[in-house]
């Protein structure tokens, strides 16, 4: 054991003088008895003459470090920066074989992240394999979670697959896109995936969709399948949603879905939904009293023609009392009374305060 403590203080000045020195080191022998010879008479100043000496494993281990604190000194005293491909290598190389147990963990789910934006497309797809297997189980940790995210948003969309096929060859498509944390994923794999990737995840989600419009995470994975589904299946999410905008609708989930639907489908579409939704004259205040019903309620008005929503204003008037009293009824009876009095137009409605 080297008499370290007596011989040099633990102080910044000294330990920065004994680095310095450490380039002139030259270990004799780090198995048996040994002694670190100087170089030059600088070591001498700096640690002393003579070192006592003590078990291998702790010279080992002393050699160990000073040759890492020598190769840091000659780096910087030579002005040299290392590039970012040795530094992603390195990243990449130290949790090699331990992604899946690292990315469990609060600091771990942050290197594995590291990692995966530092790496090379190479890289990243050895280090994803580690997940293969465990995807639907890292869908629902609060730590994992973000290490798939991190995965679809650095890589190409096939090699998300195993996600996709983890999720559906159980028939967890529901259980995951209502989960707190899972849903992100079924929703950025559904914008990020080619359709045939996503056909059976799709399929899924539409058996269930009722359900998923009225859940609160569920109905993201509803409005990301009517922004980014095939033709078909949009036209499918809309006839369900029109066959059921009843229950749907006063949902506080639902009415988000609605917006969905009244926004990313086509113009005939939409009329045949508006339409579902002033049949009950209560629905439309029911929803202009809602969190984000202003605005459904407004293109709802602006999809239907002049005679039915002619009719759709008459309802909303009569349940103007009940509008004043809400904090949201209030912005769509302000929008009604600019419509009716003339200032607005149909088409303006959209854009009219909500």
């Amino acid at each position: 054991r080297f008499h370290l403590a007596a011989e040099v203080p633990a102080h910044p000045d000294t330990m920065a003088a004994f680095s310095l020195a450490l380039p002139l080191c030259v270990p004799n022998n780090i198995d048996g008895p040994a002694s670190f010879m100087p170089a030059s008479h600088g070591i001498s100043q700096a640690l002393g003459s003579e070192m006592s000496l003590c078990s291998s494993r702790k010279t080992q281990r002393f050699a160990s470090w000073s040759s890492e604190s020598c190769h840091s000194v000659q780096s910087t005293s030579a002005g040299e920066t290392e590039s970012e491909g040795p530094t992603s290598s390195r990243c990449v190389g130290s949790i090699v074989g331990f992604v899946q147990s690292l990315s469990y963990t609060p600091e771990g789910t942050r290197q594995v992240q590291s990692a995966l934006g530092q790496a090379s497309e190479i890289e990243r797809e050895l280090l994803v394999k580690e997940l293969h297997g465990n995807a639907v189980r890292a869908m629902r940790c609060p730590h994992a979670n973000h290490v798939l995210q991190k995965c679809i948003s650095t890589m190409p969309a096939e090699s998300l697959q195993f996600m996709v096929d983890e999720i559906t060859q159980d028939d967890l498509a529901k259980k995951i896109a209502t989960h707190r944390y899972g849903g992100r994923i079924v929703q950025q794999l559904l914008a990020k995936c080619e359709a045939a990737q996503t056909r059976d995840l799709a399929e899924a989600l539409l058996q269930d969709a009722v359900a998923l419009c009225c859940h609160f995470f569920g109905s993201y994975a509803i409005q990301h399948l009517l922004e980014f589904g095939t033709a078909d299946q949009q036209y499918r999410c809309l006839r369900i949603i029109e066959q059921n905008v009843g229950s749907i609708a006063r949902s506080p989930s639902g009415v988000g879905v609605v917006g969905a639907a009244m926004q990313h489908t086509s113009s005939l579409d939409r009329i045949w939904l508006a339409r579902a939704v002033v049949q009950d004259p209560k629905l439309l205040p029911h929803l202009a009293q809602a969190r984000h019903g202003p605005g459904v309620v407004l293109q709802v008005m602006a999809a239907l023609p002049e005679r039915e929503r002619t009719r759709a204003c008459q309802s909303l008037a009569e349940a103007a009392d009940e509008l004043r009293t809400s904090r949201y009824g209030k912005k769509v009876l302000a929008c009604l009374e600019e419509y009716r009095s003339g200032s607005a137009e149909a088409g303006g409605f959209c854009a009219m305060g909500c």
